[in-house]
């Protein structure tokens, strides 16, 4: 008899352990454990929050959308492979609905608002040059044409230039391939980061500084939306995952919430369970806080706590399905000597950069936004009411409207506004109208995401700051903007997850590490059955797809697993050693020049 035990029902985990029931591997007598800190819920940053009596409205607190392909169901070929083919598993396939953005195109009017430095403009006033950005860019920055540009526009000129051809649409093995071998193209070489220079070697935030001087940098971080795309991580991967907002790839939802899919998810699993064991896999409020390995039996012994205690349990095969964070943690409880506090293993956890990031939502009875007697500015919307982001350099960052889709669709309100949804250094403006008077619990042991998100008062201090920059974003005056009927804040920079999302540190050869992380017993020379899965350590490292395709590499490498689904050419589950030995997608010369390729 084999036992399974599953730390952490995520994406990673959840989807591990229905591979493994619906596999047909298992003999009779082994067992699956999915095991969950929170006492309430499964999907790790994927949170879909109904209002209470709001007929139904809800609003996605953490990952809201996918990338599809336009022929969905139909054709499985482009955007993210596992996601759709796990939701047609899921019998889901009839609830994906488009997820609207108000960019720039042929059915977009305007295109998106922004309000940058007290200005407020539509997204084609840049393109078409009526209005001046409010930043003294450098001539350089002029002469390329990049005052006319969007920040994502910006970032894909970039990529174009440090990553020739890959503008042709590069596969995931392309990408692979320059993760760990491109270097500056001769034409792009400075005498900061000269012809040949590792791309993996440089900060994105140094390359953007050299690249568009002071006030280029600031208007393509303020105009972006996200802090987190242009700090100091790896420019490698920076240059692929800025251009996924730019490239016309199409975005697509779950009607019902992202949610949906989970807590279908979660049923199959339980269902499974009872059947070839008898009971249901998952249990909930189950804390790992650390884990022993016996060489002699080649078992883990598990030590955990719920709310009854401390017990502990034994495994033969263990998935640590969590990102940094949250590894960490469970490192900190472990032994010196365990494998997570290996030197190499914690070089290898300390290659992705954690990116806290934060959501408000606020229901309203009426969208003010859209009122000619309210606001000057107002954003260029679906029919439905939905849309955005609106690009803003203040702490709210950026406005998403996703108006009225209440499951029973009532006539008229409620509408649902996502008021704001920033990272990094803006996380800590919200932090502090979290809570009032002084702290009863350390903020380490804060650990909101596992049952939040969390109601605020709608007349409350966080509720009056935003309200106070909606309005100047919206061109209104604040008086004049209602008062929402509920405020809800999420706050992913709370332990135990961290982070939203996470990037590549620079200085890091990524196909190593994403290939040796998901093993680090053999990173450390102890070869052991446990293994790190999820999102953080992956090629889409702010999507579920990155969970489901780490998962995939290992039960289809080291345990047999039949393939889940058909995948593209050159869709690689993960980066690897192998990827770095492959020429790059373009010719490149030993000065670091390329001739673009395509695919």
């Amino acid at each position: 008899m084999t036992s399974y035990a599953i730390a952490g029902a995520g994406p990673a985990g959840l989807y591990t352990a229905y591979r493994l029931l619906q596999s047909g591997n298992l003999q009779p007598g082994d067992t699956v454990a999915l095991l969950e800190w929170s006492p309430t819920r499964v999907g790790g940053r994927i949170n879909t929050y109904t209002f209470p009596s709001a007929s139904g409205q809800y609003v996605e607190t953490g990952g809201m959308r996918f990338s599809a392909d336009t022929n969905f169901p139909g054709q499985i070929e482009n955007g993210h492979i596992f996601v759709q083919n796990l939701i047609v598993e899921m019998g889901l396939a009839s609830n994906v609905v488009p997820f609207f953005m108000s960019n720039l195109g042929p059915d977009t009017g305007s295109g998106r608002l922004y309000y940058l430095r007290g200005v407020s403009f539509f997204e084609n006033q840049v393109a078409n040059g009526t209005v001046k950005l409010p930043y003294n860019f450098d001539p350089a920055f002029i002469a390329k044409g990049y005052d006319k540009m969007v920040a994502e526009d910006v970032f894909g000129a970039l990529a174009n230039g440090f990553a020739p051809g890959s503008s042709a649409g590069w596969n995931r093995a392309q990408w692979c391939t320059y993760f760990g071998a491109g270097a500056v193209p001769g034409p792009e070489g400075t005498a900061a980061f000269p012809a040949g220079t590792n791309i993996g070697d440089i900060g994105y935030w140094n390359l953007l500084y050299d690249q568009l001087g002071d006030e280029g940098f600031d208007y393509v971080t303020d105009a972006n939306g996200f802090a987190s795309n242009t700090i100091n991580w790896n420019s490698a991967d920076a240059m692929q995952s800025n251009t996924e907002f730019g490239d016309g790839s199409s975005y697509y939802r779950l009607q019902g919430g992202y949610s949906t899919l989970f807590e279908a998810l979660r049923q199959k699993i339980a269902a499974l369970g009872q059947k070839q064991q008898g009971y249901d896999p998952l249990f909930l409020g189950e804390r790992l806080t650390r884990f022993n390995y016996d060489s002699n039996s080649a078992t883990f012994e598990l030590h955990l706590v719920n709310s009854q205690g401390r017990h502990s349990v034994t495994c033969d095969h263990l998935f640590l399905a969590m990102p940094r964070q949250s590894l960490e943690l469970l490192a900190a409880g472990c032994s010196p000597y365990n494998v997570l506090n290996d030197p190499t293993v914690k070089l290898y956890l300390e290659s992705a950069m954690n990116q806290p990031s934060y959501k408000v939502a606020m229901l309203f009875d009426q969208p003010w936004w859209l009122d000619p007697g309210i606001a000057a500015w107002r954003p260029n919307l679906s029919p439905e009411g939905s849309g955005g982001p609106t690009m803003t350099d203040l702490p709210l960052r950026q406005v998403y409207y996703f108006g009225n889709d209440a499951s029973e669709k009532p006539s008229g309100g409620p509408y649902v506004l996502l008021a704001t949804y920033d990272d990094m250094q803006f996380v800590t403006f919200w932090q502090e109208m979290e809570t009032t008077g002084n702290d009863t619990v350390a903020g380490s042991l804060d650990y909101q995401p596992l049952t939040g998100p969390t109601q605020l008062d709608p007349a409350g201090s966080m509720s009056r700051i935003l309200l106070s920059q909606l309005a100047a974003v919206h061109g209104a005056a604040v008086e004049a903007v209602p008062l929402p009927t509920q405020i809800v804040f999420q706050d992913w920079g709370r332990n135990p997850f961290g982070a939203g999302y996470h990037g590549w540190a620079p200085h890091y050869n990524i196909c190593s590490v994403m290939d040796g992380i998901r093993s680090p017993g053999t990173l450390a020379g102890q070869p052991m059955s446990l293994y790190v899965i999820g999102s953080c350590y992956s090629i889409d490292q702010a999507w579920v797809e990155g969970a489901l395709c780490t998962a995939e590499s290992v039960l289809t490498e080291f345990f047999g697993l039949p393939p889940f689904c058909a995948v593209p050419e050159g869709y690689n589950l993960i980066c690897t050693l192998a990827d770095t030995e492959r020429p790059l997608p373009g010719p490149c010369s030993g000065d670091g020049t390329a001739t673009p390729s395509g695919t």
